[in-house]
């Protein structure tokens, strides 16, 4: 075996393992925190009312439906969707996300209408719709539309007779139940920090033993 060729196998083990041990690291430090503290900030908000959407520039949550006011999108009855497309991945067919259609969204709540500005967050949807024709089988759009129930968290980018809210993440959900999705998401995060970091952490033992074991073989 020539001289490079006996460091394959520990730069191989290395070559992998580093990387789960950086993504497991970073996946373990900073996501469920950041989901922590999100759910943290909604936890606190009340659930606004017309009466109390007065104060620009501070988050709101908003407990609603669809507006039937929001224009139809080019995959009705949907108005705001995720596309995915359905691909092969080394012989096993999923469903992958390809782009999000969020166009302006007005939000009814008991008293009033609420835009949310265009570009916000799908973090759940509460409809599903298909494409016809050949593509029927090849693409899934899952979003909302007209009168679906939805929650909204965001900041309240302008108040007055049309109150407008930016910057939004939005959920097919209750403010309880979004904030359960949230604790699980967090668990989550943690699991799969763990799981990355035992594994890049076998990985890269292997490489070192091995890489002893060839130095020990040379000496």
């Amino acid at each position: 075996m020539g001289k490079w060729e006996r460091w394959l196998v520990p730069g191989i083990l290395a070559a992998v393992g580093v990387p789960f041990l950086i993504a497991g690291s970073l996946l373990r430090a900073f996501v469920p925190q950041a989901v922590d503290r999100h759910a943290q900030e909604v936890a606190r908000l009340p659930v606004a009312t017309a009466a109390t959407l007065n104060e620009q520039g501070t988050q709101v949550l908003l407990e609603g439906w669809v507006s039937d006011h929001t224009p139809l999108s080019d995959q009705p009855p949907l108005v705001t969707y995720s596309e995915y497309h359905r691909v092969s991945n080394d012989g096993e067919w999923q469903w992958e996300h390809r782009r999000n259609y969020t166009p302006t969204l007005w939000v009814q709540i008991p008293g009033r209408d609420v835009e949310i500005a265009a570009g916000y967050t799908l973090r759940s949807t509460a409809s599903e719709g298909k494409s016809l024709g050949e593509q029927s089988q090849q693409r899934r759009y899952k979003g909302f539309k007209a009168t679906d129930p939805i929650l909204v968290v965001g900041t309240l980018s302008a108040t007055g007779d049309r109150p407008v809210v930016s910057a939004a993440q939005i959920a097919f959900a209750t403010k309880d139940t979004y904030l359960a999705t949230l604790a699980e998401e967090a668990v989550t995060a943690r699991w799969m920090g763990i799981l990355f970091l035992s594994l890049g952490g076998m990985l890269t033992l292997g490489a070192i033993l091995v890489a002893y074991g060839i130095g020990r073989t040379k000496g």
